[in-house]
């Protein structure tokens, strides 16, 4: 689950707090009061000067709306957000080539991608105005943190405020924690009481939401659980398939499915095959790291027949009439085995055909398909000295 705005609020009132404290250094002032040194230096005004915003999403707009407060002109970029939005917030849209050379401040709020990974470096500092003050409480990796630290040193950059880091916690002895003109945290933008509680609160909605099948906001593997919620029985469906593959397979690393619904069927026919192994953590949420440490993928095809799941020499085939779900064929030998109850997989020989008689009242059906026998329903204990039990498994 994913909370986005529960933390809005905190972080940008910590990126204000890191732009207030670069004004007067006082990081510095106060280390250098507690040795005994009384260093009245002058600091700056916010009043007048101009913050860029890089990012103009939630956080960046609280920031906007704050330091205009303080009299800060704002400007900002972001490839989502057009000119006339942010002017409704009173902010300016620039491009980041006609930001750099006008700011005072700059602060960034966008996420690490490949594409915002360093975005701030050597090249876009020389750009960037002499004296400026940079915030970065977005994410580490953001900053190239060698080339901030040669700008810090030559005085391109004033002073700089961090509360991320792209190692964390950074190392002590990092020549970069250790300047003199650099403010850092450690990742405290969300780290407040009413932003923990709205995470809870957020999250606890969410899964109830979730639960009664309203709603997958906040799921970061949304797409596969709304098909899931959309079309329950044909996620069950392919759970119970890939639980019978398992019986007769145990040992795949790929599966081959083919249906109708890429977004959710193939996960839930790993999560069954995993389920019938008794990886019991392998579910619709969690299907994707499970099955990654599990060694486990598939292969898709899209189809409108029946579901066909497959691997090795095994195929077999499902399908709901709109009542009850069927296994319909067992690798070339067409069947009609409905899929509910609790199921017992053996392989078929005079073993099982001496025990038969003694099933009688305990199973609700026998269905042979080739060298596999599935005995529905089964209450008895089989003698597994005279024949070899595959699985069993509960299909409710």
């Amino acid at each position: 689950m994913n909370t986005p705005g529960g933390n809005t609020n905190s972080a940008a009132e910590h990126t204000c707090a890191l732009i207030l404290a670069m004004c007067r250094n006082l990081a510095n002032r106060h280390t250098e009061l507690m040795n005994g040194e009384w260093n009245r230096i002058n600091g700056i005004e916010l009043s007048g000067k101009t913050v860029g915003i890089i990012g103009l999403g939630r956080i960046g707009m609280i920031v906007a709306h704050r330091m205009q407060a303080f009299g800060m002109k704002t400007v900002g970029y972001d490839p989502f957000v057009t000119a006339s939005a942010a002017a409704e917030k009173g902010v300016k849209f620039m491009q980041l080539e006609d930001m750099w050379p006008i700011c005072d401040f700059l602060t960034i709020h966008v996420p690490l991608l490949p594409s915002t990974k360093h975005m701030i470096n050597n090249a876009v500092l020389e750009k960037c105005k002499k004296g400026v003050r940079i915030v970065n409480c977005a994410r580490g990796g953001i900053i190239d943190e060698e080339a901030l630290l040669e700008n810090l040193n030559s005085g391109r950059v004033a002073c700089a405020a961090l509360d991320v880091f792209e190692k964390e916690p950074p190392s002590t002895d990092s020549p970069l924690l250790q300047h003199s003109n650099l403010i850092a945290t450690p990742h405290l933008g969300a780290s407040t009481a009413e932003a923990q509680t709205r995470v809870a609160k957020e999250i606890a909605e969410q899964f109830l939401a979730l639960r009664d099948g309203k709603s997958t906001f906040g799921c970061l593997n949304a797409p596969l659980l709304r098909g899931a919620l959309s079309q329950p029985v044909k996620a069950k469906l392919a759970q119970q398939l890939g639980m019978l593959l398992y019986t007769l397979n145990p040992k795949a690393d790929v599966l081959t499915v083919k249906g109708d619904d890429e977004s959710f069927v193939p996960y839930a026919v790993m999560a069954g095959y995993l389920n019938a192994k008794g990886v019991s953590a392998a579910n619709l949420i969690s299907i994707k790291k499970v099955a990654a440490a599990n060694g486990l993928s598939f292969e898709y095809t899209a189809t409108a027949e029946d579901l066909t799941v497959e691997c090795g020499d095994v195929k077999l085939s499902g399908r709901f009439d709109g009542v009850t779900s069927f296994l319909t064929k067992v690798n070339s030998t067409p069947t009609n085995i409905p899929l509910n109850g609790n199921m017992t997989v053996v392989r078929s020989g005079s073993g099982l055909f001496s025990q038969l008689p003694a099933l009688s009242g305990h199973v609700t059906g026998t269905y042979f398909a080739g060298d596999v026998t599935i005995l529905s329903h089964c209450s008895k204990t089989l003698e597994s000295d005279k024949l070899e039990t595959l699985g069993t498994l509960a299909m409710c």
